[in-house]
């Protein structure tokens, strides 16, 4: 085994030996922005998001009504042509460009791209559009997180939002935020992240969860009927050292791990019939527009 080892270690000395110096190979730093896709359209088929001016990892394919890229991509600074097209595996029919624009990004700023309103019901409002809205995320204090909320949810009227901890908790008089309309984008509000503890064994960690933070949604002026109280919002995992490996590793990004900061984006129900993957009712959709700090070197 021995002089396949030196073999090995000798083609990538050389490799190195290569490429280093040579200024026409030198990678340049490109300077990146970055993305979040969703596809908010209730009564269409699945759809292909992706840049065109430039060959780019930043794109979002087969997405269905509800898909989207929860953790950001990268998108390369500056004036980019995105098209939206059909999904399909025949040319014909995946050619066909259903939205086309140019949007200038700004170098480490995040954006959120909805694609929302209705597409195949003649003349009925909201028609189908796009937004491209810039993300600033607030840097939460320590034991804090972050969340706003965004209106996609075509043929929904103005709504009150509040974010509650438990699914026994009341509704308080004043919403969080009040009469939000489709189209509308609230502002971060910092909160205490959920609670938890941690149960360390000689094989495992266990993390018990005792709030789990959750969107309600009311007609606006109204504290019932509710129109919806979303899923639990992404707990997330804290930066913890696994007793097996004796590995350091990082939090994942979710409502009980300080530092994060998300989006609850409203979707509508879909339109009964239409080629449309169907739900019943409406709900958010969860991004992530802040990791928390690293933990580990």
């Amino acid at each position: 085994m021995t002089p396949l080892r030196s073999s090995v270690a000798g083609a990538l000395a050389m490799a190195v030996l290569g490429c280093h110096g040579n200024a026409v190979t030198n990678s340049q730093i490109v300077a990146m922005a970055a993305i979040h896709f969703v596809n908010a359209v209730p009564d269409t088929g699945q759809m292909d998001y992706r840049v065109v001016d430039i060959a780019s990892n930043a794109s979002l394919f087969d997405a269905d009504f509800r898909s989207f890229n929860s953790i950001y991509k990268g998108i390369e600074a500056g004036t980019r042509e995105i098209r939206v097209f059909n999904s399909s595996t025949d040319p014909a029919i995946s050619s066909q460009v259903l939205w086309d624009t140019t949007f200038a990004f700004t170098q480490d700023q995040g954006y959120t791209f909805v694609h929302t309103g209705f597409a195949r019901v003649a003349d009925q409002p909201p028609v189908r559009t796009v937004w491209i809205i810039p993300d600033t995320p607030p840097t939460p204090a320590a034991a804090q997180v972050g969340l706003r909320f965004i209106h996609a949810g075509a043929g929904i009227g103005p709504v009150d939002v509040n974010f509650l901890r438990k699914g026994s908790d009341t509704l308080p008089d004043t919403p969080l935020f009040a009469n939000v309309a489709y189209g509308g984008t609230a502002t971060y509000s910092l909160m205490p992240h959920d609670s938890f503890t941690v149960t360390t064994t000689s094989t495992a960690v266990t993390f018990t969860y005792y709030d789990t933070l959750r969107v309600v949604v009311t007609a606006t002026g109204t504290k019932t009927p509710l129109l919806f109280a979303a899923t639990v919002a992404p707990l997330g995992i804290p930066g913890y050292r696994d007793p097996l490996t004796k590995e350091d590793l990082n939090p994942v990004p979710g409502t009980a791990v300080p530092g994060t900061v998300l989006t609850a984006l409203l979707v509508p129900r879909s339109v009964a019939g239409s080629p449309a993957v169907q739900f019943a009712t409406p709900t958010v959709l969860y991004f992530v527009d802040k990791r928390p700090p690293n933990t580990a070197p």
